[in-house]
């Protein structure tokens, strides 16, 4: 008898583990198929349905292409690597306070080994690189400088950092980025012929947010869209403790004007919190203080808006999920549509509904100045 209820309890357990199993590889998978569809079936992603306008990219004569991707009329792009060359940035470097000149072909690698791990699938890369360029071509064509600080690895290092950084590794991980970046060059994203603000940050609360919601001006290519990937990377989830003094300290430091009022006990010190359909902090009032989530992540130093708070016996207790301000590509989702077989088109697709990906040729001068 027994040995039966010991039989029956372990299929019990071993059934119990198979869904749990499945819900956890499967739901993701689900809800991003639920999201594309969604997606494609709304009338105001599609690039023709958003504008009436010509769009400024494409030549009369040249035949629109159909669905997201545009890469020109064949046999008008130049070979990649003289492309790249020709095609220049200007760079500010705050690691050594001065301007550089770098080419496409030195900015890119640099700019994906800055933001994503190489052990990312190769269309995820690209993925990278595209949103990269576009970025930054968006900066160039505004007369902007790209800022950069090369001792943080922040946009730019250069090949002799990485050299210091990956020792014996240097080379294979270098043609990794090499390869990624020579497979999508001079492709860019654009929205009524301009290139657009391709925004991406690390990781989303399982959705990624409206731009008007953390920036303040809606634009139909930055939505938000369902990335539950994003619940399976590591660094979703974190938590951060403040004693009532250090939330204090915290909350002043930050808001030197009109500076909330904890006269008050504690319980009225953070209240009234609202939140996106994203799951990303809207508002709240701090110390009588009328404030947004993204004005909270800065002050409390939080790794996203998406957060909850409590109160404990000795202060405040915030569980974040995400990483990043969430608008645009999620690198996460990027990485987790790569693993299910979707190419980098589909990904920026995914992440930028309605943006159209074009192939140009650079007529940007030669670089004056190639200092790293």
């Amino acid at each position: 008898m027994r040995t039966q209820k010991k039989k029956s309890g372990l299929k019990q357990m071993l059934f119990t583990f198979f869904i749990i199993y499945a819900a956890i590889t499967l739901l993701p998978a689900g809800m991003y198929a639920f999201g594309k569809m969604k997606s494609e079936g709304s009338p105001s992603p599609g690039p023709a349905a958003a504008s009436s306008a010509p769009e400024a990219a494409s030549p009369a004569a040249e035949p629109k292409l159909p669905e997201f991707l545009d890469r020109g009329v064949p046999g008008q792009s130049k070979a990649a690597e003289e492309l790249s060359e020709k095609d220049v940035f200007s760079l500010y470097d705050h690691a050594v306070g001065k301007t550089i000149s770098v080419p496409a072909s030195r900015l890119l690698p640099a700019a994906i080994a800055c933001e994503m791990d190489l052990s990312a699938p190769k269309e995820a890369l690209k993925a990278q690189a595209v949103a990269c360029y576009t970025l930054f071509s968006r900066k160039r064509a505004a007369g902007e400088l790209i800022e950069c600080d090369s001792s943080r690895w922040q946009v730019w290092a250069s090949e002799e950092a990485m050299q210091t950084r990956w020792g014996e590794d240097f080379e294979s991980n270098l043609s990794v980025l090499k390869e990624a970046a020579k497979e999508v060059t001079g492709e860019l994203l654009q929205w009524e012929g301009q290139p657009i603000l391709a925004a991406y940050f690390a990781i989303s609360s399982g959705s990624t947010e409206a731009s008007e919601n953390v920036w303040g001006g809606s634009l139909p290519y930055l939505q938000a869209v369902a990335s539950p990937g994003d619940q399976l990377s590591s660094g979703y989830s974190s938590t951060v403790s403040f004693s009532f003094q250090e939330f204090k300290d915290a909350a002043s430091a930050y808001f030197t004007e009109a500076s909330p009022d904890f006269s008050g006990p504690e319980s009225s010190w953070l209240t009234e919190l609202t939140y996106t359909p994203s799951g990303y902090v809207a508002s709240a009032v701090l110390g009588g203080k009328a404030v947004s989530g993204t004005e909270l992540r800065s002050a409390f130093s939080l790794r996203s808006a998406s957060f909850r708070v409590e109160q404990t016996k000795e202060g405040f207790r915030f569980t974040v999920h995400g990483w990043g301000h969430g608008v645009g590509m999620s690198q996460a989702g990027a990485v987790f549509l790569a693993k299910r077989g979707e190419s980098y088109q589909e990904i920026l697709s995914y992440y930028y509904p309605g943006a159209v990906l074009i192939s140009q040729e650079a007529d940007a001068p030669e670089a004056a100045d190639m200092g790293s």
